[in-house]
């Protein structure tokens, strides 16, 4: 048996894995109208409790403070864990329904995407706490002998696991095609309404459905755990080859979703063979199918029979810009030169947290444009300042040719925002986070195989701009006075977009794009400049980053590094440059967490904070989708629209 034989046997397994990932986010979207990005991270848990239920007997409750464990068996066979695990699954992916699901039904695609980010915060961080200590072990529970094919050794898991996501495939193609409950999923995720008068039920059957749907996701990442071992992160992202198959079915048929995922796991497979040794093509290639998918069959401007959002995140005018914008940088000098070092460091944090939470209020809340990537461009701005360094440019050379770079990437990777909208554009930025990661990220030009680069310090002449300092000296003031400045400028500038000729273009484009259209406003262009001003500031902020930490590593930039951001930039408002201010305010680390935490900076990030932030984006996703700066406005025309009432007798 050839080579290309063999790796598409070999690609069977985990090709069953993105089968199952996409059916079951495909389930979600039928029922319900959500993309579900929490899909992988909620089968990680899963997973964790499974595996925990085979070792202990324990059934583990999805809650971090404090955490809870109920003996349920003493010695529980593969048997009992399956059926146990079956039924706990459907239990969560109803609850998850009926808790937040379906309090979006009629809520606009920002809303639910952005709730969906925060139950993957929530279900990532919460499998991080309970198992911080030790994993549990994976024994395996399908037959591990292998077989010959061909002169070749494969094994019956794999074999096992294809054939299992083919019967489940097609007894849901049966069921949805030929069943009365099938019709009336369908019925009632295209019309609410007329399902209800015709007598259906649809929050009955969105309930199965998304039980049905968690059930995938257990079963989809308990399969690929035997061959990419238990890890929160990783297993999370199963959800983008799942939506890179489930694009590839339309979000229709469950025959072409599962082919389509078998598909790209045989496709990475072959990959991995033909570039063994070499950068993570294989990884990049769900990114690759979601792209190409998107721009063939995507529409540059909405149908007219599409529905169009007009409950989104209202973009106050500002006011006061520049008069704020010195009082702050005033107040952020003087922290520099009149406290002490956590409150630098405190500072330094939050202001830098702002420069990239300015770059989600452009795309997201400017143009409607969901980006969940926005540190893996940070990313390639400390790579690229370290490599433009090296080659010579110096400072401030090697940061400006470091961010004009990253923001011509930025235009790249927003090229399927011509023919993408909100939720779509999210799939395609995940994806392109986890590309990046593999790609560039492993690339030997920019990283080496320490994974580590050290970064440059910055410097005009024989002053030092660097953080770098002894004792309470660091981080050194100049450094503090740079990022304050640096981030004065950027909420200045963004400001000041809102109310410029392009950001009025831009809030028209998120309002209603074939009416931006035929006003003449050019909807190509203005998400791609769009696209390009959010990389180039988050760029920005890449190379502060590397000048804050003096090295340019990929676990300072992965998925949940931008989702958390996302989860403080909503909290806090994104649909304005204050909202971007305030998210810095209460980013981790920030100054919130120095007042908190009695006037001292803790070490590191703690999960528990991105516990909370995945319950706070929730809330505020479903209650307050202006953020904490839109809270003012609410109360404003409370007490106004109370004075202007008439008065009885």
């Amino acid at each position: 048996m050839g080579d290309f034989f063999y790796f598409l046997l070999l690609g069977l397994g985990i090709g069953a894995a993105y089968a199952l990932g996409g059916i079951g986010v495909t389930l979600t979207a039928r029922a319900s109208n959500v993309l579900n990005f929490a899909h992988g991270a909620t089968g990680a848990f899963l997973t964790y409790a499974f595996f925990e239920f085979r070792e202990t007997g324990d059934l583990v409750l999805p809650v971090a403070v404090p955490v809870i464990r109920l003996h349920l068996v003493p010695q529980p066979t593969v048997g009992t864990a399956l059926g146990y695990i079956v039924v706990y699954a459907a239990l969560l992916g109803a609850a998850q329904f009926w808790l937040i699901f379906r309090w979006t039904r009629t809520a606009p695609p920002l809303t639910r995407v952005v709730a969906s980010v925060g139950l993957f915060l929530y279900f990532w961080a919460t499998t991080v706490v309970i198992w911080s200590d030790s994993a549990p072990a994976a024994r395996p529970i399908l037959p591990t002998e292998g077989v010959t094919i061909g002169g070749r050794l494969i094994g019956q898991d794999r074999l096992v696991v294809a054939a299992t996501a083919v019967a489940i495939g097609a007894g849901l193609w049966a069921i949805y095609r030929f069943t009365p409950f099938g019709l009336a999923t369908t019925a009632a995720a295209e019309n609410d309404k007329g399902a209800r008068l015709t007598g259906l039920r649809p929050e009955l059957l969105a309930t199965v459905n998304w039980g049905v749907a968690t059930v995938l996701s257990a079963i989809s990442t308990i399969f690929v755990s035997y061959s990419a071992g238990l890890d929160p992160l990783q297993l999370g992202l199963l959800v983008v080859p799942a939506f890179a198959a489930a694009l590839l079915g339309g979000f229709r048929s469950f025959v072409w979703v599962a082919a389509a995922g078998f598909a790209i796991g045989i496709g990475e497979s072959e990959l991995t063979r033909l570039t063994a040794g070499g950068l993570g093509w294989s990884k990049g290639l769900p990114f690759l199918v979601i792209v190409i998918t998107l721009v063939i069959r995507g529409d540059s401007l909405p149908g007219r029979g599409e529905s169009v959002d007009r409950r989104l995140p209202v973009s106050p005018e500002p006011r006061w810009t520049t008069p704020l914008t010195v009082v702050g940088l005033g107040i952020g000098v003087a922290v520099m030169f009149a406290l002490g070092s956590d409150w630098r460091q405190a500072a330094i944090n939050s202001a830098i947290a702002m420069v990239m939470a300015l770059a989600v209020v452009v795309l997201t809340g400017y143009v409607g444009q969901i980006s969940l990537a926005p540190y893996a461009f940070a990313g390639v701005a400390g790579l690229l300042l370290a490599k433009f360094d090296d080659l010579g440019l110096g400072f401030p050379g090697a940061p400006i040719a470091a961010i004009a770079v990253t923001g011509g990437f930025g235009l790249v990777v927003g090229i399927p925002a011509v023919r993408a909208r909100g939720v779509q554009l999210a799939i395609v930025t995940i994806g392109a986070t986890v590309a990046i990661e593999q790609l560039l990220f492993k690339w030997s030009w920019l990283m080496p195989n320490t994974g580590v680069v050290t970064a440059p310090e910055p410097r005009v002449g024989s002053v030092n701009l660097g953080i770098t300092a002894t004792g309470s000296d660091f981080p050194r003031s100049a450094f503090g006075v740079l990022v304050v400045v640096v981030a004065a400028l950027c909420f200045w500038t963004v400001a000041n977009l809102r109310r410029s000729r392009t950001g009025l273009g831009w809030l028209a484009v998120r309002a209603n794009e074939r009416a931006a259209a035929a006003a003449g406003v050019d909807v190509r262009r203005a998400k791609l400049t769009s696209f390009a001003v959010s990389a180039t500031i988050a760029g920005i902020g890449g190379v502060l980053l590397a000048y804050r930490f003096g090295t340019v590593e990929t676990q300072n930039y992965q998925l949940f590094v931008s989702l958390g951001l996302v989860a403080v930039t909503c909290i806090g408002g994104v649909a304005s440059a204050g909202g971007g201010a305030v998210a810095g305010f209460i980013t981790q680390l920030g100054l919130l967490t120095l007042i908190a935490n009695g006037g001292e900076v803790p070490p590191e990030v703690s999960p528990y904070s991105f516990v909370v932030s995945g319950v706070l984006l929730i809330v505020t996703a479903i209650f307050l989708p202006g953020g904490i700066v839109d809270v003012r406005r609410r109360l404003t025309g409370l007490i106004a629209s109370r004075r202007t009432q008439p008065v009885a007798g």
